[in-house]
């Protein structure tokens, strides 16, 4: 027999018609024998045995959608090897309907930090996983990425989006191999090459197809100015005529400090000397968009703050103002801050930041309350990036 065990919480209706108390371990065994799966229920008083396909426990009803509802909040590492367990639960897992209620299961969960290391060797592991309740003296768990890819992009669901530079010798034109990765499954997709010579890149699922897509832009010389988008569904890339051309001379477009997707559009800060726009990409319609900033303020850096696009300028004296846009082209300054770092990233009302003592912290700008998160590592000071991850199942097959 081969055992596996988690502690959750059950919903409240079936506490009340099934067991006295909320708070159980759950027992899943395969008997290699017969491959019959079993669970067993523990509390302080019985022990319920379950047996899968049955409609009853003892002489009560078993609902059907029991299993599925504790199985939905169990982690991707269990679930996969679970799925080995017998074929029902194979086809409910593999399921898109419980991929996506697993999905949003995890996005209540508290989030974990992926620490990734641009400089590790291909032979070290260059990537920490930090759950955002990570306490002192804990063990990270730590990862290794697949040869050859040397940056991340982005992350949506679980997944993310890396990036290699084919030549980098050629000082005249930059190709790049792009990447999905999943780390929790394991599962990598290639994306296949392309032509296109392109500056700037973003990676968000389509709301209105649920299918991933990847949109590649060049922003270069007007007259060049082009873009691409890829498609998960399909499998291919098909190039697009930008209607709006926003390179001049001394503008420039630059990337977030995550992942800046909101509502359905990937979104860059667009600058020139004091004076700021929003570039956006709608994933839906596939169009780009240009809307206007705020005035005077000095150099910054594109944030998502709750529900809101924002801006967070640096002003040198390390006190900063977050600036969020209320509706398009309309801007409040609606927090002001001391801050002696610059941000890694963001999620919610936090911004992640890196003491001077290579310790990772969270601080709401709501509340003004800093939270230690319980990592320390010298590569926080050095060349790395910090992303907000949510396991998923979502897969790339």
């Amino acid at each position: 027999h081969q055992w596996h065990y988690h502690f959750l919480h059950l919903p409240q209706s079936y506490q009340s018609r099934f067991f006295p108390i909320n708070f159980c371990v759950l027992f899943a065994c395969t008997n290699f024998g017969t491959l019959d799966p079993y669970f067993f229920y523990f509390d302080l008083l019985r022990l319920h045995l379950l047996y899968i396909g049955s409609s009853k426990i003892g002489r009560r009803p078993f609902p059907e959608d029991l299993d599925g509802e504790i199985l939905l909040r169990l982690p991707v590492k269990s679930l996969l090897r679970f799925k080995c367990v017998c074929k029902n639960w194979y086809v409910l897992i593999k399921s898109p309907a419980f991929i996506r209620k697993h999905l949003n299961c995890s996005k209540n969960k508290p989030s974990q930090f992926m620490i990734y290391d641009y400089n590790a060797r291909d032979d070290s592991p260059p990537i920490a996983l930090i759950p955002e309740n990570h306490g002192d003296g804990e063990a990270p768990d730590y990862i290794h990425r697949f040869k050859g890819m040397t940056n991340v992009i982005g992350s949506v669901d679980g997944l993310f989006l890396l990036q290699r530079e084919i030549d980098p010798e050629n000082r005249y034109m930059q190709i790049f191999a792009m990447a999905l990765w999943n780390p929790s499954t394991r599962e990598v997709r290639h994306l296949p090459p392309h032509k296109i010579q392109y500056t700037h890149c973003g990676f968000r699922l389509d709301p209105l197809t649920n299918d991933y897509k990847v949109v590649y832009y060049n922003f270069h010389c007007g007259e060049y100015e082009y873009a691409a988008v890829y498609s998960c569904s399909t499998d291919s890339c098909r190039n697009i005529t930008p209607k709006i051309k926003f390179y001049s001379y001394g503008r420039s477009l630059h990337e977030s400090y995550g992942t800046a997707y909101l509502n359905g559009a990937y979104y860059w800060l667009l600058s020139e000397g004091l004076k700021y726009s929003i570039v956006l990409f709608d994933f839906s319609n596939e169009v780009f968009e240009e809307i206007e900033g705020p005035d005077d303020i000095s150099f910054s850096s594109l944030i998502l703050l709750d529900d809101s696009v924002a801006l967070l300028p640096f002003y040198g004296n390390c006190v900063h103002d977050i600036w969020v846009m209320i509706q398009p082209g309309v801007w409040n300054k609606r927090f002001t801050f001391q801050c002696f770092t610059y941000p890694r990233t963001w999620y919610s009302s936090c911004l992640i930041l890196v003491t001077k003592r290579s310790r990772l912290v969270s601080y709401n700008v709501r509340t003004t309350k800093t939270r230690r998160l319980g990592f320390c590592h010298p590569v926080l000071r050095r060349n790395c990036g910090v992303y907000v991850y949510k396991e998923s199942l979502v897969t790339l097959k």
